[in-house]
Parts: structure tokens; sequence; C-alpha cells
């Protein structure tokens, strides 16, 4: 019997989440092989549950398309939303492994498809395989750990509740990759969706090009107010130092001229970011590529960190010391960065599947979005505004979606 292009096409969206599973990739093909053969489908539509607490863990469940998000009813009424998951990602494995019932249920907030492997077939192909088993353990310990987490912040002093901004830092650790492009770009797609509701905090504190590319002139600056004075800065005093877009995007400058910029510390950063958290939604951080105090502040306030490289192979021994540094001294958790491959230039190096074979992480690429990049910002407009279907601004747009979702799912997340 011949496949239809659409039946091929899902089979092997089928494989690239297999292979990309943590817990399958450990294994031998062959072996991986045929745990493909045992895994079967589910469509779960948007709004309706994968599973019910009280229902017996008799699958393992992956998820090949769409999100879930894992809820505990705790009275009539109140639920606890515990984890949001999503492609690639093992769902239910904590009473999977247990062999009890379900605690809590899990449901689709979009159209999605999981794979799922039974108890029985589990059993038979993997239930001695010593790496699964460890990887499977260590995810319901750090998931664990996450619950509590979350638990400790909920009991945190009220001045910390209050900070409801979601950070997004833009950072490469080579000059040239685009930083300021993309994140003018996402920050002004962001404030498209949430107007009044975003800021750009400019902390490219000697050659930022943020004001010069949108043709703003600033009023104050980051360099000229003390730390302990922005920690105590409402939204009218904050409005000083804003500048407003015409998208309803804030700017905060950190410096006009390069010295004023060396006057700038980490804990101007800290509390910069602090007191915009208390007024915005979203945050979004320009940093400096040297791996300064300033730069280090912003990576570590960040929730989510875009890290943007060109496709050069020199580039590549500079992001493996980034993640050295990722890792080692700010213990950034490798879930919080998203790898980003921009081409400002036509030719391409390096291709994208390199980039994720060396790294071990995915990588999201931004094609060649011609001259209006650099036109646009000669003229001082939005490349969003201009042209909306450049590969550019249509990158911007979709991590901006992400950023929107992400900081939706961490507000419920903490109960807001």
């Amino acid at each position: 019997m011949r496949l239809s292009p659409f039946s091929r096409r899902r089979d092997e969206g089928a494989v690239a989440v297999v292979d990309r599973a943590p817990f399958l990739a450990l294994l031998e093909s062959d072996l991986r092989e045929q745990v493909r053969k045992r895994l079967s489908r589910r469509k779960i539509p948007a709004g309706k549950p994968l599973y019910q607490a009280g229902e017996p863990a008799d699958a393992l469940y992956l998820v090949e398309s769409g999100r879930f998000r894992v809820v505990m009813a705790e009275r009539p009424g109140r639920e606890r939303v515990l984890q949001f998951l999503g492609p690639g990602e093992v769902v239910g494995e904590a009473a999977f492994m247990a062999e009890t019932l379900y605690v809590a249920s899990a449901e689709a907030v979009e159209n999605a498809s999981v794979l799922r492997l039974a108890r029985a077939d589990f059993d038979n192909l993997l239930g001695r395989d010593e790496a699964v088993l460890q990887y499977l353990a260590t995810l319901v310990a750090r998931r664990q750990e996450q619950a509590n987490a979350r638990l400790a912040a909920e009991s945190a002093p009220e001045e910390l509740l209050a900070l409801r901004g979601y950070v997004t830092a833009v950072y490469s650790p080579r000059g040239g990759a685009g930083v300021t492009t993309l994140a003018v770009n996402v920050a002004i797609a962001l404030a498209e969706q949430h107007p009044d509701d975003t800021v750009l905090l400019d902390l490219d504190v000697l050659f930022g090009h943020v004001l010069s590319d949108l043709w703003l002139e600033p009023r104050a600056v980051l360099a000229q107010v003390s730390p302990v004075t922005l920690r105590g800065l409402d939204r009218a005093g904050l409005d000083q130092y804003l500048l407003k877009h015409a998208s309803s995007l804030r700017i905060f400058p950190a410096a006009s001229r390069p010295e004023e910029g060396q006057a700038i510390t980490g804990e101007h950063v800290r509390s910069a970011v602090t007191a915009l958290r208390r007024h915005f939604g979203y945050i979004i951080l320009d940093l400096p590529h040297a791996f300064g105090d300033v730069t280090l502040v912003g990576l570590e306030m960040a929730d989510r960190v875009l890290v943007v490289a060109t496709p050069e192979r020199i580039t590549l021994a500079d992001l493996q010391e980034s993640r050295r540094i990722f890792t080692d001294v700010l213990r950034l958790a490798p879930e919080r960065a998203t790898y980003v491959l921009n081409h400002p230039q036509p030719y391409s190096g390096v291709t994208a599947a390199e980039f994720a074979s060396a790294t071990g992480t995915p990588w999201t690429e931004i094609a060649h979005g011609g001259e209006a990049p650099s036109l646009a910002a000669l003229r001082g407009e939005s490349l969003r505004g201009t042209r909306p279907t450049n590969a550019v601004a249509r990158a911007a747009a979709n991590l901006a979606d992400q950023i929107t979702r992400e900081a939706r799912e961490v507000a419920a997340l903490a109960g807001r």
C-alpha cells in the first residue's frame, strides 16, 4: 500500500520527535526503531484531556505537537497549574514510573498530538535500560524540584510577588550578529500585541544603536540615576527616563555617550530591571557582547535568553565558551536559552544543523532579510512597520509570539 504525501510527512514528523526526545536519543538506532514501531498516535483537541486524575497510568506519552498543561485540583473550583509541556517532552512520567493512578490531569491548551507507548511495550523494550530509567528518574526529581521552588516563591515577600514583568535578554558573544536589530523588532512586535506594556532597556552601553535606529533623542539615561533612586521609582518617575515609540514601545537608554556607559554597574542593571518589572509585562534587554557586570547581571535576571550567532566557523568557539559561562558562572538552566542563527549577509557558511550538532541544542534560523533592515535603520523606521513580510520582521513576530506564550505560562504557574 502506498502512503499518501500527508501520511509520509506525518510519519517523518513522528520520527523527528522521537529522535529529539532526550530519553530515546540515548538508545541505539536499532532499539529506537523498535520503539518507533510500537508508538501509537493520539490527537487531542484544544481543551480536552489527555488523561485525568484518578485514571491508571498505563502508558508513557511523548508530545509530538501542541502543548499541554498539567493541573491538580486543590478544592472545588480551584486548581494549581504544575507544568506546561511541549513537543519532544514526556508527559505523565511520575505516575507511570510509580505505577500508580494519576494525581493530576493533563489538558491540551491547543490542538495537540501525542505518541503513546503502552506499559507492556515499555517493559519489554526499555524496562531494563539503565540510561532510560535514570533519565526518567532524574526528570521526575527535577520537575518535583521545580514545583517546590514555585511553592517557595508563592510565600516570598510581597514586593517580590509584585514583579510581574517577563524579561527577555538578547545576546551574542560577537559583535555584528544583528542583536540590536532583532531586539528592536521583537520589542516592537510585543508592543503591538501588548500596547503600553513593553519596554526595551538598551544596555549596549558603549556602542548601542537603538535610539539612532529609531531616530529618537534621549531626555535622560540610566547612567544619570543612582541604583538607590531607581529602586524607588514609580511609573510616573520611570516615564521621565522612557522614550515612547509610535508602536507604544518604551525605550530606556543606558547612556548617550560611550564615556557615560563606563559608569554603569551591574547594580544599575539590577535596580532598573526590578523597577521595570513592577510596571511592564514585557522587558527586552539589548546586551553588549563582552562578559562584564552589565551583561552578566542582565543574563542572570532574564527569564529567556535569545543567543544570536552568525553562520561562521569562528562563532562556534565563542558559543562554547558562552555556554560554559552560562552553566558554570550563572547557573543558567539550559531550557532558558533559545539559540538563533541570523543571516545578516546573503552568504551562508556553517549550517543550522552543524550548529545544532556542535552545541547539542536546536536552533531557530532567520533568513537573510536583504537591505531592508539596514535601510529601515538609516531612515529611523520600524522594520515591523514598513516591511512586515521581511524575513527578519517575520522572525521577530514569531519570537514575540513565543515570549507572549511563555510569559502567560509563567504567570499561570505562579498562580497570577
